[in-house]
């Protein structure tokens, strides 16, 4: 149940338009996210911990923004909020429950496996070449959920992200 619950959110991530109809796939992807089941249940890390995997990777993000030109949009007030929720949803689904649940079979494993699918479901919207900076991003994020313990700080890391591409 839980394979197919994956499934079902990342077919309808990829399959999801680049605009306002998408906010009602999010949302639901999100839910999936937070409600679904997770396997195992790791130990949070402290507050400085969290802090520092998150700071970590939001400056890794906001290399690569300076080195590259964005692939989103140009920025609109009304996006900001888009692209806010976007982070926090993925990161509901792809951190906390397919990592949680892929998790059972081992850390490396679990982030391998929700870094691959996160950037399987982005090439619809921009392509292949895309491809290993969101294996790469996944990784990342997969990375900080491990280190940290909680599904937070890649949440929270995603959404600097989106919003650094805005422009």
């Amino acid at each position: 149940m839980t394979a197919l619950a994956i499934a079902l959110g990342c077919l309808a991530l990829a399959s999801r338009p680049l605009a306002w109809r998408s906010v009602a796939t999010l949302v639901l992807v999100g839910v999936i996210g937070l409600l679904g089941p997770v396997a195992v249940r790791e130990q949070r890390a402290g507050r400085a911990r969290w802090l520092a995997a998150t700071g970590l990777g939001a400056a890794a993000f906001l290399a690569a923004r300076m080195i590259d030109v964005p692939i989103a949009r140009p920025f609109a007030f009304a996006a900001v909020g888009m692209h806010v929720l976007a982070g926090f949803a993925e990161e509901a689904f792809f951190r906390r429950f397919v990592y949680g649940w892929l998790a059972r079979w081992g850390v490396v494993l679990a982030i391998a496996g929700s870094a691959a699918l996160f950037a399987l479901v982005h090439v619809p919207q921009y392509g292949l070449a895309v491809l290993p900076i969101d294996l790469a991003a996944g990784a990342l994020l997969g990375w900080q959920r491990w280190t940290t313990g909680s599904w937070t700080a890649p949440a929270v890391t995603h959404a600097i992200a989106n919003l650094l591409q805005m422009g």
